[in-house]
Protein backbone atom coordinates (compact mmCIF):
# COMPACT_ATOMS: atom_id res chain seq x y z
CA UNK A 1 0.00 0.00 0.00
CA UNK A 2 2.65 2.49 0.75
CA UNK A 3 4.74 1.50 -2.56
CA UNK A 4 1.28 2.25 -4.71
CA UNK A 5 0.84 5.56 -2.43
CA UNK A 6 4.31 6.85 -3.41
CA UNK A 7 3.84 5.83 -7.11
CA UNK A 8 0.49 7.91 -7.22
CA UNK A 9 2.39 11.08 -5.36
CA UNK A 10 5.10 10.81 -7.51
CA UNK A 11 3.54 10.65 -10.83
CA UNK A 12 0.73 13.05 -9.75
CA UNK A 13 3.62 15.52 -8.57
CA UNK A 14 5.12 14.85 -12.59
CA UNK A 15 2.08 15.54 -13.98
CA UNK A 16 1.91 18.73 -12.48
CA UNK A 17 5.11 19.80 -13.64
CA UNK A 18 4.40 18.62 -16.89
CA UNK A 19 1.60 20.41 -16.86
CA UNK A 20 3.48 23.68 -15.62
CA UNK A 21 6.40 23.58 -17.93
CA UNK A 22 3.93 23.46 -20.87
CA UNK A 23 1.42 26.41 -19.87
CA UNK A 24 5.04 28.52 -19.13
CA UNK A 25 6.16 27.73 -22.87
CA UNK A 26 2.72 28.60 -24.18
CA UNK A 27 2.84 31.65 -22.12
CA UNK A 28 6.45 32.36 -23.13
CA UNK A 29 5.26 32.42 -26.81
CA UNK A 30 2.24 34.28 -26.97
CA UNK A 31 4.35 37.28 -25.00
CA UNK A 32 6.88 36.98 -27.86
CA UNK A 33 3.89 36.94 -30.42
CA UNK A 34 2.50 40.19 -29.00
CA UNK A 35 5.84 41.80 -28.39
CA UNK A 36 6.43 41.17 -32.54
CA UNK A 37 2.63 42.56 -33.54
CA UNK A 38 3.18 45.30 -31.52
CA UNK A 39 6.57 45.79 -33.07
CA UNK A 40 5.27 45.38 -36.48
CA UNK A 41 1.97 47.85 -36.02
CA UNK A 42 4.77 50.90 -34.73
CA UNK A 43 6.81 50.19 -37.98
CA UNK A 44 3.43 50.86 -40.24
CA UNK A 45 2.58 53.59 -38.36
CA UNK A 46 5.99 55.37 -38.86
CA UNK A 47 6.23 54.10 -42.62
CA UNK A 48 2.51 56.03 -42.99
CA UNK A 49 3.92 59.56 -40.99
CA UNK A 50 6.64 59.35 -43.69
CA UNK A 51 3.74 58.74 -46.60
CA UNK A 52 1.82 61.09 -45.34
CA UNK A 53 4.65 64.22 -44.78
CA UNK A 54 5.80 63.47 -48.59
CA UNK A 55 2.33 63.30 -49.99
CA UNK A 56 2.09 66.90 -47.86
CA UNK A 57 5.33 67.88 -49.27
CA UNK A 58 3.71 67.68 -52.50
CA UNK A 59 0.63 70.00 -51.53
CA UNK A 60 2.98 72.36 -50.93
CA UNK A 61 2.70 71.85 -46.95
CA UNK A 62 6.88 71.13 -46.36
CA UNK A 63 8.11 70.44 -42.94
CA UNK A 64 4.53 69.36 -41.68
CA UNK A 65 4.43 67.43 -38.00
CA UNK A 66 2.66 64.75 -38.50
CA UNK A 67 2.00 62.26 -35.53
CA UNK A 68 0.48 58.65 -35.73
CA UNK A 69 -1.05 57.21 -32.82
CA UNK A 70 -2.74 53.53 -32.70
CA UNK A 71 -5.26 52.78 -30.41
CA UNK A 72 -7.03 49.30 -29.81
CA UNK A 73 -9.90 48.19 -28.60
CA UNK A 74 -11.36 45.02 -26.92
CA UNK A 75 -11.85 43.27 -30.20
CA UNK A 76 -8.00 43.69 -31.15
CA UNK A 77 -9.14 45.86 -34.03
CA UNK A 78 -6.36 49.00 -34.76
CA UNK A 79 -7.35 52.16 -34.96
CA UNK A 80 -5.10 55.20 -35.96
CA UNK A 81 -5.50 58.60 -35.60
CA UNK A 82 -3.00 61.04 -37.56
CA UNK A 83 -2.76 64.67 -36.20
CA UNK A 84 -0.92 67.19 -38.61
CA UNK A 85 0.12 70.61 -38.19
CA UNK A 86 1.31 73.41 -39.88
CA UNK A 87 1.51 77.24 -39.62
CA UNK A 88 -0.61 77.34 -43.48
CA UNK A 89 -3.12 75.09 -42.64
CA UNK A 90 -3.88 76.81 -39.11
CA UNK A 91 -5.02 79.95 -41.76
CA UNK A 92 -6.96 78.07 -43.46
CA UNK A 93 -10.44 78.26 -43.90
CA UNK A 94 -12.99 75.76 -42.41
CA UNK A 95 -14.07 74.27 -46.24
CA UNK A 96 -10.19 74.38 -46.97
CA UNK A 97 -9.34 71.47 -44.28
CA UNK A 98 -11.94 69.72 -44.79
CA UNK A 99 -11.04 69.43 -49.00
CA UNK A 100 -7.33 68.61 -47.67
CA UNK A 101 -8.59 66.33 -45.23
CA UNK A 102 -10.28 64.33 -48.14
CA UNK A 103 -7.32 64.59 -49.96
CA UNK A 104 -5.26 63.20 -46.89
CA UNK A 105 -7.18 60.51 -46.94
CA UNK A 106 -6.22 59.26 -50.63
CA UNK A 107 -3.25 58.02 -48.66
CA UNK A 108 -3.85 54.69 -47.90
CA UNK A 109 -2.68 52.93 -44.50
CA UNK A 110 -0.57 49.22 -45.44
CA UNK A 111 -2.31 47.50 -43.62
CA UNK A 112 -6.44 47.70 -45.14
CA UNK A 113 -7.39 45.99 -41.79
CA UNK A 114 -6.65 49.42 -39.83
CA UNK A 115 -8.92 52.36 -40.12
CA UNK A 116 -7.37 55.49 -39.95
CA UNK A 117 -8.92 59.00 -38.93
CA UNK A 118 -7.30 62.27 -39.89
CA UNK A 119 -7.30 65.53 -37.59
CA UNK A 120 -5.73 68.99 -37.35
CA UNK A 121 -4.05 70.15 -34.43
CA UNK A 122 -6.06 73.01 -33.21
CA UNK A 123 -4.13 75.02 -31.71
CA UNK A 124 -5.24 77.11 -28.67
CA UNK A 125 -5.20 80.84 -28.86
Amino acid sequence: MKIFLRTVSVSVCLVLITVLCISGTVMSREKRTEEAEGKYYRELGSIYAEEMREFLKGQGYADCGVTVTSVEDESGARRYIVTIHHGRIDRMTQTEKEKLLAECGTVLFPDRACSVYHKFLEEDC
